[in-house]
């Protein structure tokens, strides 16, 4: 008991040194976000569709191609959408990460013995149940849809107020200017 009161004083001592171990260090200074800079000058159509369940910005793949050059004339990256959208490698690993987790699983489980092996699949079954309530309940609580965030924007628009929605961005074939597409429902 005495040997384990020793080590725990003796890792506290250790831990509560770190504080004065960094205290010469200058703070960190507070860094600006990078200034913007215009890419493309284009045009937008607002619109508004009472059928719609969310806000859409169509964008045409020539002024996607536009903006993407711009972005790379001004140090920016030219292949930034394609980053987001197209990650395989991530997308691979973590295929690669559950095909082991659950090969790894039933080996342990195929390997045990009976007796352990019968609790062990009732108690995988009962956390897959738990689970299971848990998709439905949060699913179930998912909120209203898209368009109700929207239905403030006209006196938002007066009061000057700014409105927040989600917005789904499509890429639509053509050469058009981008269109902003609003869901409002008459009242």
């Amino acid at each position: 008991m005495k040997k384990i009161l020793i080590s725990a004083a003796a890792m506290f001592a250790l831990a509560a040194s770190a504080v004065f171990a960094f205290g010469d260090l200058a703070r960190p200074k507070p860094t600006t976000a990078p200034e913007a800079k215009t890419v493309l000058h284009s045009g937008l159509t607002i619109v508004t569709d009472s059928k719609a369940w969310d806000a859409k910005l169509q964008i045409s793949e020539e002024t996607l191609k536009r903006i993407q050059e711009g972005a790379a004339r001004n140090g920016g990256s030219a292949s930034l959408i394609q980053n987001v959208t197209h990650s395989s490698s991530r997308t691979m690993m973590a295929g690669l990460f559950m095909f082991l987790a659950v090969s790894f699983a039933g080996v342990w489980l195929a390997r045990s013995n009976q007796r352990r092996n019968a609790k062990a699949i009732v108690a995988v079954l009962i956390v897959a149940f738990a689970l299971g309530v848990g998709t439905v309940i949060v699913r179930a609580n998912a909120g209203p849809p898209g368009y109700v965030r929207w239905q403030n924007l006209p006196q938002s628009l007066k009061d000057g107020k700014a409105t927040y929605g989600g917005v789904d961005v499509e890429i639509v074939p053509g050469d058009e200017n981008m269109k902003l597409i609003i869901p409002l429902r008459n009242k």
